[in-house]
């Protein structure tokens, strides 16, 4: 008996909707997958791109029958921009993305009819780019944030995922439980067309299926951190109605203040938005919420809603798992942490999670990869989700504290009391203005694991405020522009990279050691001294995710130890 296998690119409001069984074909359950990954959401899907890129096949089992047709996420952060510029998805996430010249304020306010009492400015793309492009000193990303939501990137991913031979997709199929023993790992899925249940042999099985993740539970992780911090109320509508929503001006957020913690997105900059506050009763169920009247509270006055898409009432976590590895299963993004939306932490610090297990997970099914390397997994990408889910609780304090400045019976007044009371709020708004500025979060973090080789040098400590570039051992590599145009930054892809500022004969015994070992390398030879004060020695090792492995004025005596290390094979020791 056939059974439905999705073979439709997402679904396109513009065309006809498309049904599971569009399309059928029989699933092959009699050959063993090297990677299954349970959930195909932009983390699934990312990891399922970045090992294609390495050459590995992976099966992508989705219970949904097509990609998202709601909002959801709004910004991929430069760091994620440049994550994906190693797998060519920038321009077609530009494409989809928020129009470049669109500014990504954040305005105050107590209403879209009332009293603005502050503003975030920060740049869109074309003005960001072009802070970019007028520095040269390693401070700046390589690419500029794009604000972008998930409808349109689930729908690029999947086309992606559709054309690529290396990645089976499995949809609308549910996985239903998850073992594993020495010799590997099975995956029972379960058809909700027909009910029909397959089991999938695996080498590995990577959860990327959200918080209520089968894999997950499967590795009975325990999630750290508090639940239920703050309840809101979630709404997806359609509006043009400009002349209420852009009182204060074209916006990215719009935060309100007295009346509770909420904001309304503008998710496209044309039509689509997003209301979430924390204005409701304590209990109340979504469909007792009348949509239209919550809107027209927190705008002030009557707004022209064109549609409803989707309204939910959910109560926010902040959560990592005390694993992110049990020998063979993985998780990943939501499976593995639970942030508040505030700081924009959640799906960006998914993407660097794919990124960082996809060229990991290749190095060892081709062969070249010890377990060290599948163990480092963990020890680098939980404290930067343990980050990620703090500074999300602090931003969300910023909300809170607030509400709680805010006199009612002076906000709206005209008296110069008044105007005072509004002249300290805006100055605390100028004050905390983290949320968006948090580039020590979002770039400056430094793994420290087996597959890491310190050379000794202090490690400052991480603020989480600001960036400061550098090639201390774990850091991510600077972005310096050469002279032909390229950021170094283009060469960190799918091997290792030998930076070389002493030329290429210089890195011939490390180059000989990774060949021997079947380790995958190249030499990136420069001749800038602008580069070479930015990346602080003469040789620095980077890894297919951008992260310094190892760095030297010289080779170390044993090139041969040092490739043994970074594939995974060895313990690392500081190296003096």
């Amino acid at each position: 008996m056939s059974h439905p296998t999705s073979r439709d690119p997402g679904h396109d409001s513009t065309s006809r909707q498309s049904s599971p069984t569009d399309v059928t074909a029989t699933i092959d359950v009699s050959s063993r997958r090297p990677v299954v990954i349970s959930g195909a959401g932009p983390v699934g899907m990312i990891l399922a791109l970045e090992l294609s890129m390495h050459g590995i096949r992976s099966t992508l089992v989705e219970q949904a029958p097509q990609t998202t047709s709601f909002p959801k996420m709004d910004l991929t952060n430069a760091r994620s921009m440049e994550l994906l510029a190693r797998l060519g998805l920038v321009d077609e996430i530009r494409s989809v993305g928020v129009a470049s010249e669109h500014s990504y304020d954040v305005v105050f306010c107590t209403s879209m009819a009332g009293r603005q009492v502050g503003r975030w400015k920060y740049p869109g793309v074309d003005e960001m780019s072009e802070r970019i492009a007028s520095k040269n000193d390693g401070t700046t990303p390589a690419h500029a944030w794009q604000r972008v939501t998930q409808i349109e990137v689930e729908k690029l991913l999947m086309r992606r995922c559709l054309a690529d031979e290396n990645i089976e997709i499995l949809r609308p199929w549910r996985v239903t439980a998850v073992t594993q023993d020495d010799d590997g790992a099975r995956v029972e899925i379960t058809s909700p067309v027909d009910g029909t249940v397959h089991t999938l042999e695996a080498d590995y099985v990577v959860g990327c299926d959200g918080a209520g993740s089968v894999v997950r539970r499967a590795m009975e992780l325990t999630m750290e951190g508090q639940r239920g911090v703050i309840t809101f109320c979630q709404v997806h509508f359609k509006s043009r109605d400009l002349e209420t929503l852009h009182v204060h001006g074209q916006f990215w957020h719009t935060f309100f203040v007295g009346g509770g913690v909420g904001a309304i997105i503008a998710q496209d900059e044309r039509d689509t938005w997003t209301l979430q506050t924390s204005a409701i009763t304590d209990g109340v169920r979504t469909e007792d919420i009348d949509k239209q009247e919550l809107l027209d509270a927190v705008c002030g006055r009557h707004l022209e809603v064109d549609e409803v898409l989707q309204s939910s009432v959910w109560h926010a976590n902040v959560l990592v798992a005390d694993r992110y590895r049990l020998q063979r299963l993985f998780v990943a993004g939501d499976a593995a942490h639970e942030v508040i939306p505030t700081g924009g932490y959640g799906l960006n610090t998914g993407i660097a999670d794919a990124v960082n297990l996809g060229w990991k997970l290749a190095a060892v099914i081709r062969g070249f990869g010890g377990n060290d390397l599948l163990d480092s997994y963990e020890i680098e990408r939980r404290p930067v989700a343990i980050m990620a889910r703090d500074w999300s609780f602090r931003h969300l304090g910023v909300h809170v504290k607030a509400q709680e400045l805010i006199d009612h019976t002076l906000i709206e007044s005209d008296t110069a009391e008044a105007e005072e009371h509004r002249r300290a709020l805006a100055e605390y708004f100028a004050s905390n203005t983290g949320e968006h500025e948090s580039f020590g979060v979002e770039m400056g973090y430094l793994y420290a694991s087996p597959v890491i080789v310190s050379d000794g040098s202090p490690v400052p400590e991480n603020d989480g405020a600001t960036y400061v570039p550098t090639t201390l051992p774990g850091a991510r590599a600077p972005h310096v522009r050469l002279p032909d145009g390229q950021s170094m930054l283009d060469a960190y892809r799918d091997t290792f990279t030998i930076v070389s500022f002493i030329g290429e004969e210089a890195t011939t015994g490390l180059v000989d050691a990774a060949r021997a070992a079947n380790l995958p390398v190249r030499v990136l030879a420069v001749a800038d001294a602008t580069a070479r004060t930015v990346y602080e020695t003469d040789l620095v090792l980077v890894r297919p995710d951008g992260h310094v492995a190892w760095r030297g004025n010289a080779l170390p005596v044993d090139p041969s130890g040092l490739v043994s290390i970074v594939a995974g094979r060895t313990t690392a020791v500081a190296a003096h």
